[in-house]
């Protein structure tokens, strides 16, 4: 019981704090709430990672002062969100749910239950997790979590000759394995399964409800429980929860990365939601190496919405955006380039390999037909992921003038690039093409799966929209005929 206080209460208290000192009030109260919860979450983990890192690199494996620095950062965080919390009220008041629509909550919570149960009984089968996460992630986190000055080991060249080749990869980034280190540290119980379980149910669950709780706020309740549902209903998103592995706590901070734009927009670049983009981007970079090739696509994504948006305060936004970012951005660039080891697998990527990898049109087949399986395994028949999105996008349709907004466009331009680049990276890898397929497609797609379901559904009409929409022929053919009834009646002989 206290490695799991320890491992989820003070992500969401430290998280929920710092979000709500950024983050406006929004009008529908229930969702604020829920944004600022599920939000903060992820955002507090990432922030106590970084914390917990830092502390051990300055003062070396001191439980005493790292305890004591998270006092103080808790402390900071309550008294910034006192006396400085954003105290303006943004967006609209979400329609109520009546009539039939309030099976969509009760059909959320059954298939939020059952996804609980389903990563309890795999977490029960594989305590250990998937192969990355008991040879990569929690190896280097209790090599972290080490009382002496063995804990530099979690980024030895010698993890580069374990499992052969630089399989241990000693060169990752940190923010799970720091994670799990920091709870073993505060609860003295290195190795304890339950630390590296819940933190990956704490961003399974902080993934599914900021998707439901981003929904909500934008776009009201009808369509964030239809994005929640989606969601549960995936199967490669159920199966990679209980696996340990950083790939769900990355698609995670990209998931927030677009919301919190889309937030921005929503507030026309008045508040201080840049603060919380900038770090959840420095997050990304923080989790996964796939994280830094998101980075400088999301900055570019921002920096251009700055430029074609029509809103005031640009330099300031931008400033603020930097602010959120700056901390984790210098910790994961000072690590690669002063700290981790350079992997072994590295030498493999030779210019001449990939200008020669590039020429041969087979790769290019084999490399969609691998995703092409891989979107298919996420989920059979209306439950897969791209199906539903392409059902909603076709009954409730794209409004023009959306697909026009800066942010949307921007947001779906980076998102593709970020698949590109995935794409990119099999098409010059070095090793054998279908081994390297068959080991990540799947995982990498599923970083990009909450984000796709948040973009297309924010894009979409929501019901009411269409509703309205199709009322308006009626409308108007009620009109004309009254005016028709006038004029008759108005006609000499009448």
């Amino acid at each position: 019981m206290l490695v799991l206080a320890v491992s989820l209460l003070p992500p969401f208290l430290i998280g929920y704090l710092i979000v709500r000192t950024f983050l406006p009030v929004y009008r529908s109260a229930w969702a604020s709430q829920l944004l600022n919860l599920f939000l903060g979450a992820g955002l507090g983990a990432g922030v106590l990672s970084l914390l917990f890192f830092l502390v051990r690199l300055s003062f070396g494996p001191s439980n005493m002062v790292y305890g004591t620095a998270e006092l103080l950062a808790l402390a900071a965080a309550a008294a910034g969100c006192w006396f400085f919390r954003d105290r303006s009220v943004s967006g609209t008041e979400a329609r109520p749910l009546i009539g039939w629509l309030w099976l969509l909550p009760a059909a959320t919570i059954v298939c939020l239950l059952l996804a609980v149960a389903l990563f309890f009984d795999s977490s029960a089968a594989s305590p250990y997790g998937n192969w990355d996460a008991w040879s990569i992630w929690n190896l280097r986190a209790k090599l972290l979590a080490q009382p002496d000055a063995t804990w530099k080991n979690a980024f030895s060249p010698v993890l580069n000759q374990l499992a052969g080749g630089g399989a241990a990869h000693g060169d990752y980034p940190l923010l799970v394995s720091a994670y799990i280190a920091r709870c073993w540290t505060l609860t003295g119980s290195s190795g304890d399964v339950a630390a590296p379980i819940a933190v990956a149910g704490l961003f399974s669950l902080a993934t599914a409800g900021l998707l439901v709780a981003g929904l909500v706020v934008l776009r009201g309740w009808t369509t964030g429980l239809t994005g929640g549902l989606i969601l549960l209903g995936t199967a490669g998103f159920l199966q990679n929860s209980a696996w340990q592995l950083s790939d769900v706590p990355l698609s995670f901070f990209y998931l927030a990365v677009f919301v919190l734009f889309f937030l921005f927009d929503a507030g026309r670049g008045t508040g201080r939601t840049a603060v919380l983009a900038g770090l959840a981007l420095g997050c990304a970079a923080w989790t996964k190496d796939e994280g830094m090739l998101f980075t400088p696509l999301a900055i570019a994504a921002f920096v251009a919405y700055l430029f074609f948006a029509r809103i005031g305060g640009r330099v300031r936004a931008l400033a603020l955006f930097a602010a959120g970012a700056v901390v984790p951005l210098a910790t994961v660039l000072c690590f690669k380039a002063f700290l981790a080891p350079r992997g072994a697998s590295w030498v493999a990527w030779t210019p001449s390999v990939m200008l020669n990898n590039i020429t041969k049109p087979s790769r290019y087949l084999r490399i969609l037909k691998a995703l092409w399986e891989e979107v298919v395994q996420l989920g059979t028949g209306i439950a897969n992921p791209a199906v539903c999105l392409a059902a909603f996008a076709i009954c409730l349709g794209v409004p023009r003038e959306r697909v026009r907004q800066p942010i949307v466009l921007l947001s779906l331009a980076a998102f593709v690039a970020v698949f590109g680049g995935y794409c990119g990276m099999y098409l010059i890898t070095p090793y054998d093409l279908d081994w390297h397929l068959g080991t990540s497609a799947g995982r990498l797609l599923m970083q990009l799966v909450p984000s796709a379901i948040f973009l297309v559904i924010a894009t979409c009409r929501t019901a009411e929209e269409t509703a309205i929409v199709a009322e308006e022929p009626q409308k108007a053919a009620r009109v004309t005929r009254k005016k028709s009834k006038k004029v008759q009646a108005a006609k000499p002989g009448r």
